[in-house]
């Protein structure tokens, strides 16, 4: 299988349809305070968001990470979405298209139980399944070192989509970014990833120009 990393800059593109997720007015989000708990970073794959809905003041929260190979290209991903005070929770996860819908997906812990996923919906970019889960199956992922989401192929062969489990309990328990602390953590994320390019496009530079001098 492909190297595979997670893509921390693509959560800037997934902004707009994890704020509509959530029910946030996008245009809104940069109104409000930046001073947010922090989101994905290389060390920390998952993230928590949270939004409060107004009407009845009760919050919704998706505790999400997301995979992609080196080029990019999607692989995977999986969120918990819940709703303060409900003991019913959403546990929803996407792969690729192209997968057998009919077999659906499984989703597992470790070794642990093995949960079957129907799909729900497909988009060109991705098909996604949703599974209502409680809070032994959080446990699980909080004590677990891997999730493992195993799809069919279109050759009707097992296809399995790891995802580390490290950082989730921290992102899950935390307080969560609302739409405003995201869309911050993002332009910081990008700023930083585009200042480090720039160094390492100078260090090749002087790196260059060394071994030229020396010929």
């Amino acid at each position: 299988m492909a190297n595979l990393q997670v893509n921390f800059a693509k959560w800037q593109r997934m902004l707009p349809v994890v704020l509509l997720a959530i029910g946030a007015p996008i245009g809104a989000a940069a109104q409000e305070e930046a001073e947010q708990p922090t989101g994905p970073t290389p060390d920390a794959p998952w993230a928590k968001i949270c939004n409060k809905n107004p009407a009845d003041g009760k919050e919704l929260c998706l505790t999400i990470q997301e995979v992609t190979a080196e080029t990019g290209q999607f692989i995977a991903s999986a969120t918990v979405r819940e709703i303060t005070g409900d003991a019913k929770k959403s546990f929803v996860v996407a792969v690729p298209p192209g997968m057998l819908i009919q077999p659906g997906m499984r989703a597992q812990v470790d070794q642990g139980k093995q949960y079957e996923m129907t799909y729900g919906i497909c988009f060109p970019n991705a098909c996604y399944g949703e599974l209502e889960v409680d809070g032994e199956f959080v446990a699980a992922m909080k004590k677990g070192g891997q999730l493992i989401i195993t799809a069919m192929n279109s050759q009707a062969k097992p296809v399995s989509f790891p995802m580390t489990l490290a950082g989730f309990t921290k992102a899950y328990d935390s307080e969560g970014l609302n739409p405003a602390g995201l869309a911050k953590r993002q332009e910081d994320l990008t700023k930083a990833l585009q200042d480090r390019a720039a160094a390492a496009r100078e260090k090749l530079k002087e790196q260059q120009a060394k071994e030229g001098g020396a010929q």
